[in-house]
């Protein structure tokens, strides 16, 4: 059994709960793009201030865009390449966990449980109030194998059709690995 993963369409729109936050992200780094831009063109260059303004301006703000494709591009292509699967007696885990990625193969018996939504690190916990940290733990998969450390598949309930991941869990179950996912 393998997971559907999401359209890149469908991964942009489940972002939508971030937008207040990355509005202010805009204008946070546009105005440190273009204040960045006009130093280096008044310190290294030698333009005069307002020169360096009425530059700084425009080419900050397609800086600004040309970084938002860019990373709009990666998350999508990113979260679009997961994969969580049963094959035979082994699950396949591929995508990111924190700042790596994940490309694991494990025998089923091997895993104790599998929670989606849990184990927020000591960061998230102290904002907590803020929506966007709130669905990123909400949407964290965390594999507790019998024995070492576990791991977790960031933004999976995002990256995967909610559906399929809820069978998914359901179907794991039968398999003797416990999960937070009520039948």
């Amino acid at each position: 059994m393998e997971v559907r993963v999401n359209t890149k369409k469908e991964i942009l729109k489940s972002f939508v709960g971030w937008l207040p936050l990355a509005l202010v992200a805009i204008v946070f780094y546009g105005m440190i793009f273009v204040g960045l831009i006009m130093w280096l063109l008044t310190d290294f260059v030698g333009i005069g201030q307002d020169l360096a303004r009425q530059i700084g301006l425009p080419i900050g703000g397609v800086l600004l865009i040309v970084c938002l494709f860019l990373y709009f591009n990666w998350l999508t292509k990113s979260l679009s390449s997961y994969r969580l699967a049963v094959e035979g007696e082994n699950l396949l885990v591929k995508g990111i966990a924190g700042w790596r990625t994940l490309d694991k193969e494990v025998p089923i018996n091997t895993i104790q449980k599998i929670y989606i939504g849990a184990n927020a690190n000591s960061l998230e916990k102290l904002s907590s109030g803020h929506g966007a940290i709130n669905d990123q733990v909400a949407s964290r998969l965390t594999f507790f194998p019998n024995a070492g450390k576990s791991f977790k598949l960031d933004f999976a309930a995002k990256a995967f059709d909610n559906e399929s991941l809820y069978k998914f869990l359901v179907s794991i179950k039968s398999k003797g690995v416990v999960t937070n996912v009520s039948v």
